[in-house]
């Protein structure tokens, strides 16, 4: 390579980056979830979820159907889907 060649080849140095001051910096907060959270959450989602089964696999008899003395009938899968949607809200806490 001739010396023209050498000089054109060289690229010029980027700028350094400015540093912010320590009271812009943003700081990650190093909490998580708390010990409970997580199987709170999961217990809701489960138990949800295991409720709707026993009353469709159950043919409307239990967990609160025909065959109890409280007897919510369709009532159930509110009450399922309840217990879910309280596992979901948890979920959006999630960190």
């Amino acid at each position: 390579m001739s010396d023209i060649e050498k000089k054109t080849s060289k690229l010029p140095k980027r700028p350094a980056k400015p540093t912010a001051p320590d009271s812009v910096k943003v700081t990650k907060s190093k909490e998580g979830n708390p010990a409970w959270f997580l199987p709170v959450t999961l217990t809701f989602l489960i138990v949800g979820l295991v409720w709707i089964m026993v009353y469709y696999i159950s043919q409307t008899v239990y967990p609160l159907g025909s065959g109890t003395p409280i007897n919510l009938g369709a009532g159930n899968i509110i009450v399922g889907f309840g217990l879910m949607m309280v596992g979901f809200g948890l979920l959006t806490r999630w960190k």
